[in-house]
């Protein structure tokens, strides 16, 4: 009797840690990391330490970082916004340098980049750009493009002319075909027949009464690398009696949906946002730093930045801490009460810090 009391214990005891170890095992299939993109440098963090791990150095300051689907290897744009980065993830190595600008018959082509997004197998990074022609006594303006770069060839494979104004590109969420083309509108751009096609009007919505949305996106969160699947960001609306609204945007890039909600609160100003894995609550930061109900868009917590003012907020993977950098060299560890938790320094200051799961 006592040994098959034994036996039954000793099989609800493995089937127990199995359970707790073999969900471990798959919660850990990958390496989170954050990248601070900051001046000469992008700083790798581990942010359960915290601590930083590595340094991916380049030209002046960075700008616009983008990952493979496997989150192993990833671009950024520097040296003037004028070349692209790749550089090998795991290692927080550079692994090539593509720089943009060229000769014309007449002078030099000068192109400057506006959004990018490596391609999900990285082979390609797709990109927009303003160009312009420098000649001895002139200055010759050019088309906006958006271009495809082969990253083995380093050569412009494809382009097309694009509105003014886009400032993010980013791959839709299981179709390397499709890039969502973010300006004052939304647009896709299909990569197989070139087309962009404008899909959510946000400046030029179809109904006045809607008012008309400006948007800062310079940081454009998702999709699926990070955890969540939304992209998203702080919004400025004008309506037709003269209200002025500040709130929050948020887009599923898997589905396509767009939503928005202003907040109950007073414009005050908001530099990035970060919408949780369910869409139940959205943050936002500059010099407030914002808990907001996303269904009724009322400020569940208003307070000020631990350090002043603060450009970038991201999230982890799970959804259960926030990830502050930018407009300092701070690195700061939050949960979702906006309660800080930990505070290291970083070697520059910061632009954004963008969230990476890199697979095992």
């Amino acid at each position: 009797m006592i040994k098959k009391l034994l036996f039954i214990l000793y099989c609800s005891l493995s089937l127990i840690a199995f359970s707790l170890f073999g969900t471990q095992t798959t919660a850990q299939s990958y390496t989170e990391r954050a990248y601070v993109t900051g001046y000469g440098e992008v700083t790798v963090v581990n942010p359960a330490v915290p601590e930083i791990t590595g340094h991916i150095k380049v030209k002046g300051p960075a700008r616009d970082i983008s990952f493979t689907e496997d989150g192993r290897k990833g671009v950024v744009i520097a040296n003037g916004r004028t070349t692209f980065y790749v550089f090998d993830a795991v290692q927080n190595k550079v692994l090539d340098e593509i720089n943009l600008v060229g000769r014309t018959d007449k002078g030099m082509l000068d192109r400057r980049v506006w959004g990018s997004a490596i391609s999900p197998d990285g082979t390609k990074v797709y990109a927009f750009v303003t160009q312009g022609e420098k000649q001895t006594n002139l200055y010759k303006v050019l088309p906006s493009k958006i271009i495809e770069v082969d990253l083995k060839t380093k050569e412009v494979t494809k382009s097309v002319e694009a509105p003014y104004g886009i400032h993010a590109i980013q791959f839709k969420e299981g179709d390397p075909k499709t890039l969502f083309v973010w300006g004052y509108d939304l647009y896709t751009l299909h990569t197989g027949t070139w087309k962009l096609k404008k899909e959510v009007g946000i400046k030029h919505k179809d109904n006045p009464k809607d008012g008309s949305t400006n948007i800062l996106l310079l940081f454009p969160r998702g999709p699926g690398i990070s955890g969540s699947p939304f992209n998203s960001m702080p919004t400025i609306t004008t309506y037709p009696d003269g209200r002025v609204t500040e709130g929050i945007a948020w887009f599923n890039t898997k589905t396509g949906e767009y939503h928005s909600k202003d907040f109950d609160k007073p414009p005050v100003g908001m530099f990035s946002a970060v919408v949780d894995p369910q869409a139940k609550y959205g943050y936002s930061i500059m010099n407030h730093w914002y808990k907001t109900d996303l269904k009724t868009g009322h400020v569940i917590k208003d307070t000020k930045p631990p350090t002043g003012t603060i450009y970038g907020l991201n999230m982890s993977a799970d959804g259960k801490k926030l990830y502050l950098a930018g407009g300092g060299n701070d690195f700061i560890v939050a949960n979702t009460d906006l309660q800080v938790e930990k505070i290291i320094k970083l070697p520059t200051d910061g632009w954004d810090v963008k969230v990476n799961r890199i697979r095992n």
